[in-house]
């Protein structure tokens, strides 16, 4: 069998990073630093995650959020917990984290990731914010 690669089809760039050593930070949780890959940027095809891709090529992982696939040419340096971010079509920023990695057959020609897409990050808003004005009991 052979990798046929298709290399019109690879639109999008994303960007890649891996995380850092984590950081206690002060309340008791940890805070992870991404740094860029040496070959940070990645062409690739971002389509959504369907059955079918899936289970074609991560069979063995039961993988029941991931919400894209990305096919590209082989990355070396691709793997799970690696974060790719990308601008898509209308302007809008993705980031999602990197759940799975294949290369195709293993000929280092074409790698496919499974990712999910992290929701934006708010930041709560203080206790007491929802009390009226001027408001005592």
């Amino acid at each position: 069998m052979t990798v046929n690669v298709r290399i019109g089809q690879y639109r999008q760039v994303v960007t890649l990073s891996a995380p850092g050593t984590p950081a206690p930070d002060g309340d008791g949780g940890y805070i992870v630093a991404y740094t860029e890959l040496d070959l940070p940027e990645w062409r690739c095809a971002i389509l959504a995650a369907s059955a079918s891709i899936a289970q074609r090529h991560f069979a063995q992982t039961v993988i029941a959020q991931a919400s894209n696939i990305m096919i590209g040419r082989f990355h070396p340096d691709l793997q799970v917990g690696v974060r790719a971010t990308w601008v898509d079509r209308v302007g809008v920023t993705h980031t999602a984290n990197v759940l799975g990695v294949e290369d195709v057959e293993g000929a280092g020609v074409q790698t496919i990731a499974i990712v999910i897409e992290l929701d934006e990050v708010t930041t709560p808003e203080p206790a007491d914010s929802w009390i009226q004005e001027g408001w005592t009991q």
